[in-house]
């Protein structure tokens, strides 16, 4: 019989330690009737203490969904402390399927995994690196939260490895992504200590064709000719005005 019960584990992790699959599914059975262990989903299961609540932070738990699994988007600023709000939801991004599922009032939403490159592994969560959460958030501002949560996290950030930012711009290979990292860090440069060839290698794959930043978002847009994008004039501005 099992002697150290992981905090978070699924039946694969400790199958070994039973004799037969009966023996394990009693055994399971009555830690849950116990209020010991909880159903996290299908063969998912996590350590309670003594007030019912789970051994492993959501994070952990968003990890260990399958094999692949990892934090992106919002809940990925969450996890780096960076996040203006917190959500009762975590998109968790994998190139396995999982049906979305809510455990202990939290939702966790499969997001599929579009590149492989920035993930990294903290103490048992896997997660976008603070430079392709920035980057993911930009090409996608609905699932970071806006805009306004984007900048609220860029406020909080003191450095960006500009390597690993273009590595992923490299793996999305859009252009309108290149044009809103390049509108939207320059106004956080030397902040974030970015240098002049970031913005250069940025610009290297603009197109001459006119994008809107933000369509119907600001009122007082004109065209940024850095990088041919209809923008708004002063986009700090309207953070701090609280637009």
């Amino acid at each position: 019989m099992i002697k150290k019960i992981p905090y978070i584990f699924t039946k694969q992790d400790i199958i070994n330690s039973f004799n037969n699959d009966i023996q394990y599914d009693n055994w399971i059975a009555n830690k849950i009737r116990s209020n010991k262990i909880a159903k996290v989903r299908k063969g998912l299961y996590v350590l309670l203490d003594v007030t019912g609540l789970p051994l492993v932070s959501k994070f952990e738990i968003a990890s260990k969904i399958s094999n692949d699994s990892y934090l992106c988007y919002h809940a990925a600023i969450e996890y780096y402390g960076k996040a203006n709000q917190v959500y009762h939801t975590l998109t968790v991004a994998s190139t396995s399927r999982f049906n979305d599922f809510t455990f202990q009032g939290i939702d966790y939403i499969r997001k599929p995994s579009k590149i492989d490159c920035g993930i990294e592994k903290h103490f048992g969560v896997r997660v976008t690196s603070l430079e392709r959460t920035i980057i993911d958030c930009i090409n996608d501002l609905d699932e970071c939260g806006g805009i306004d949560e984007l900048l609220e996290a860029l406020e909080q950030i003191k450095l960006l490895d500009e390597n690993k930012l273009l590595e992923t711009l490299n793996a999305y290979n859009y252009v309108l992504l290149y044009q809103k990292t390049g509108y939207i860090l320059q106004y956080y440069q030397e902040q974030l200590g970015l240098s002049d060839a970031f913005f250069d290698e940025c610009k290297k794959h603009l197109t001459n064709q006119v994008k809107y930043f933000l369509k119907d978002e600001f009122d007082d847009i004109e065209y940024n000719s850095n990088w041919k994008l209809m923008a708004t004039k002063n986009l700090i501005s309207h953070l701090k005005q609280g637009y």
